[in-house]
Parts: structure tokens; sequence; C-alpha cells
């Protein structure tokens, strides 16, 4: 589970096993008591903890309270989020006042808005025009690819209204130098697409503004600004897996369509910046030295095994590509210029809907034939350096509705056992997995849908 905001109150939203949407303040996943006896059981010294693979941060950030935490992933967002959740600066609310000051009066934002009022006019023309009841040039501008896609020689910009104001904004981005800026890579690959061009420019004004800021800092305003951006998404179910899809499969208007886009694209980025500063700020702060790596789970081990004690996996282990729910994050941290995938349709190749990035990372672990290999090496890895092992497992039961597990509870279990001695399970109870939101598909809820397996040296 990862915490959500909505206005000033929190509350609990996501779906465990499948996808952890990222409006995210360091909590307690629903389980975690019973990961941390698990941890105490196989290492019962209370040293320093590592936490593969460990995503938003929501395990390694609780159990930070009771002994030291690694937190390791192989992706830039996770890095950023752990090392704000873990170790938190001090932050007056003077302070966050002048942080939110900072990305108001930038003066990069400045240009970027200049150079995206045509874009903003236009847009806010198609949402007053749905809001009355003429959607086609609302749906023409969520169908719209991103700014980045126009600027490629492939790409021919159409000569509408949307076209001509996308071409003169481009020329804008070149006449200022913004063009290919990292100072503007959120609008150029993500404005129109899931957030407000407004928003997009802001978000962009936010990074600047960490990126400028002491180390110290740095992480906790970049957190805020993915925090933020993960709340304003402009998608079903705020996440970045796909754009919202103005259509239904007969081709008619979804009839929520102006609703959802008026709710989210009307939302004050800043505003809900400062409440998420304010977020992180409070949060206490990980117990000793508290660590967040970006590094591939075996590098972590063979370079820092010396120091850590105890190891806590969750990996993920279906054929899902993870990465496309946090791809946006992703680019916002890393803030380059990535080639956007391609996707085949109608015998050509053209970007991918979501402009997801060419290169993301897949997981061994959520490819059938790579997977049995990752776990061994995951095993005898930590056996050879003495390192006792908790690992998370949610099994897939036959026709429960849930994605198959590409390496069954069997045999991880016996890779565990060819490696280690000592090898137990446990049931956790009272964990339920919600598939989906939506009445017409909602699949089956499963109690005991998390195993944990306990290694012992």
């Amino acid at each position: 589970m990862v915490l959500t905001s909505t206005d000033s109150k929190i509350q609990v939203n996501g779906q465990a096993g499948a996808f952890r949407p990222i409006y995210y303040l360091g909590c307690k996943a629903s389980f975690t008591p019973a990961i941390k006896a698990a941890i105490d059981e196989v290492d019962p010294s209370g040293g320093r903890l590592v936490d593969l693979f460990s995503g938003t941060g929501s395990v390694g950030a609780a159990l930070g309270a009771f002994r030291e935490v690694t937190t390791v992933d192989v992706q830039e967002y996770s890095r950023v989020l752990c090392s704000a959740v873990l170790s938190p600066p001090v932050l007056s609310q003077a302070d966050i006042k002048g942080v939110v000051a900072r990305a108001l009066h930038d003066e990069i934002a400045k240009q970027a808005l200049w150079c995206l009022q045509p874009l903003i006019e236009h847009e806010r023309e198609c949402i007053d025009a749905a809001a009355i009841g003429d959607f086609n040039a609302l749906v023409e501008l969520i169908e719209f690819p991103p700014l980045a896609v126009h600027a490629t020689s492939e790409f021919e910009t159409p000569s509408t209204r949307l076209g001509d104001a996308t071409r003169e904004v481009i020329r804008r981005f070149h006449e200022t130098e913004l063009w290919q800026s990292a100072e503007t890579t959120v609008s150029r690959y993500f404005g129109g697409l899931y957030f407000s061009f407004t928003q997009a420019a802001m978000l962009d004004a936010m990074l600047s503004v960490a990126d400028s800021s002491d180390e110290q800092s740095r992480n906790t305003l970049k957190a805020a600004a993915l925090s933020t951006a993960s709340q304003l998404v402009n998608t079903v179910g705020k996440q970045f897996a796909q754009p919202i899809r103005p259509r239904n499969k007969s081709g008619d208007v979804k009839p929520s369509l102006v609703k959802i886009v008026q709710r989210d694209r009307s939302l004050d980025t800043l505003e809900l910046y400062r409440i998420w500063l304010g977020k992180y700020a409070a949060l206490p702060r990980a117990i000793g030295r508290p660590q967040a790596l970006r590094e591939d789970y075996l590098d972590a081990i063979a370079q820092n095994a010396s120091s850590f004690s105890v190891i806590y996996a969750d990996p993920p282990y279906t054929r899902d590509h993870y990465s496309r729910f946090y791809h946006v994050l992703e680019t916002m941290c890393l803030r380059d210029n990535p080639e956007i995938s391609q996707v085949m349709k109608d015998g050509e190749l053209i970007p991918s809907r979501g402009a997801y990035r060419e290169e993301r990372h897949q997981s061994d672990f959520c490819i059938r034939s790579t997977a049995p290999a990752a776990f061994e090496a995951l095993f005898i890895s930590a056996r050879e350096h003495d390192l006792p092992l908790v690992l998370s497992y949610s099994p897939h039961e036959a026709d429960d509705g849930t994605h198959p597990r590409v390496v069954s509870m069997n045999q991880i279990v016996a890779l565990a056992r060819a490696h280690y001695d000592r090898v137990e399970f446990r049931v956790v109870d009272g964990v339920t997995h919600n598939k989906l939101n939506r009445s017409g598909l909602k699949l089956k809820e499963r109690d005991h849908a998390e195993i944990l397996l306990k290694c012992f040296c």
C-alpha cells in the first residue's frame, strides 16, 4: 500500500501485487509487522537491512524505525523517493514557502510558459467547448502526440488549429534555446498528454529548483515534485501506464471525459507541491545512517555485503512491464531526452501513445525464460555472503483472475533449499489483493495473498 493525498486528507490507495501508484509518502505496507517479525527471526542481531527492489520505499521506510536500512533499486526515481523518506531534511514553513516561491518565479519557467502559451490557450478553449457539448477539439488534443514527437522528421504535424499552435510552440522553444533542454523535459514529453501544459511547465520549474538546491534537500524537493505529478496526472487510476482514452470501444466519447479533464487539469500545481513538501519534511528520519542506492541487486550485494546483516527481497514476478507505471517519474528524475518507444499499427511503426522511454528496465524476474536463473542468482549471492533472506511472494492460484507468476512457489522453495539448509515460509493473514476498480472487470479478492519465505543461515 502507499499513501495518497486528496486535498488535505490522506487515504490509503493502491493495488498490492500489481503496481504501486506513487503519490507517495512513506507508510507501512499492510503487512509490514509480519515482514519485521520474519526479518527479526532470521536475523536476531538487529543489524543493517538491505531492501532489494525497494520501489517506492514503503517497506524500507517503515523498517527504518527499527534497523539501519539500505534500499536498492535499479531505477533513479526509486533512489530519489527512498532517500527522501529515509533522510528527510529539516524544512521550516518559511523554507517551504521559499522553495515554492523559487519555483513560481523561476526565469526558465517563465520562458517556458511563454513558449507554451499558444497551446495553453488552445487547451483552455478545448475544455470550454467540451463543457457545452462540443468534444471534437478536446478529443483531438488528448489523442495528439506530445511535442517531443512533433519535432522528429518522421512525424508530420497536421494543418489544424492544434497543429498550428504546436508549430508555434516548437518555434518559440527553439528561439529561446529551450528545445532539448533538461529544463523543459516534462513540458515537451508529457504536456497535454498526462498534464495540462501549465502544470507540466511548473513541474519543470520544481525540478529545476531541486537541481539547484543543496544535496541534503535535493532528493526531498524532487520527491515532492514526483508526488505532485502523481496527484496531478490526468488518467483513470492516477497512474502512468497509459494516457486517458477519450473514446470507448464503439468510438463514442466517454461521458466522464470532461469531468475527469476538468478535475485534474484545474489542480493548482504549486499548492499541491507546498502540501507535499510539508508531508515529506514531517517524516521521521530513519535510525542510524540510512542509504538509498541505485544499483543492480547482485552488484549491491557483491559490493556492500560486509555491511549488510539481512536481506529483504520483493522482486516483481509477473509478466507485467512494471516500468510503464513509473516511466514518467524516471524521466522526471533523469531529465534527459529519451527516445520514445515505437509500436506497430496498421503495418507502420508509430510512437507509443504513452510516450514510453525506449530504454526501460524490465526485470529478469518478469521473464519466464530468465526468472528461475534470477532467483537462483539471488539465493547464491546471499548465501555466499552468509546473509539470511526474507522473500515476499504472492502466489497465483488457478482461476483466481490474477496474472500468472513466471515462477511457481514450489520452484522458488526448491531453489532456496538448494542453497539454504533451513527454509520456512509463513502465510500472511488478512492481506487482500483487489485487482481492478471497475465493477464490470473486478476480479476475485484473495486473502492469504502474501507468503514470506524465510531463509536461515
